[in-house]
């Protein structure tokens, strides 16, 4: 009978370490001990920790860029796609904190890497800043510059939730602020 794969495990214990410590502050032997695993069974399916973050980036990326697409090409105006984004980012963020947090703060030293043809976050949501000019609701300006202007309304506030204290803003379990950010994202985008 063979064996049961480690390598799910392997894949959890990397991406909880990496949110909860950061890519730099983890340890081979960190992932090791969450996944109940020898060092040398992590090694038997990766070759570095780098390969490891490497493959939950590319992964909840490209899950990401599946549910921002099918919220932005939702037949709908595109004010309502704006808002259904900003909505898809944060349930996103609660369903899967640790995949969020990872990529968020990694994003500089894994993006570039990511597999040739890989759509980026970014690009749907310019896709919809383009879509909101052509349609007269969204301000003139450059498409990708809107666009990141709309995601940092979104992610900025969710950094904050995770590098402040625990009393101090938590949209992991609180959805009061939910409205302002969505408001507050429409607002810097809208004609």
């Amino acid at each position: 009978m063979p064996r049961v794969s480690q390598k799910p495990g392997i894949l959890a214990a990397a991406l909880s370490c990496f949110a909860e410590l950061g890519y730099d502050a983890t340890r081979v032997k960190h992932i090791a001990e969450r996944a109940g695993v020898a060092e040398s069974a992590l090694y038997r399916h990766y070759p570095s920790k780098e390969a490891i973050a490497q493959e939950l980036f590319t992964h909840h990326t490209e899950q990401h860029v599946r549910r921002l697409t099918a919220v932005a090409s939702a037949d709908r105006a595109p004010l309502d796609r704006v808002a259904a984004t900003v909505r898809e980012i944060l349930r996103a963020y609660r369903d899967q904190p640790d995949a969020i947090v990872f990529t968020l703060l990694s994003t500089g030293s894994f993006l570039p890497r990511l597999p040739e043809g890989t759509r980026y976050p970014i690009e749907i949501v310019e896709g919809l800043i383009t879509d909101g000019q052509r349609a007269g609701v969204i301000r003139d300006g450059r498409p990708n510059l809107l666009a990141a202007i709309l995601m940092g309304c979104v992610l900025r506030p969710i950094i904050v939730s995770v590098m402040s204290r625990q009393d101090a803003l938590d949209l992991l379990h609180d959805t009061e602020h939910d409205r302002i950010i969505e408001e507050a994202a429409i607002a810097a985008v809208r004609k």
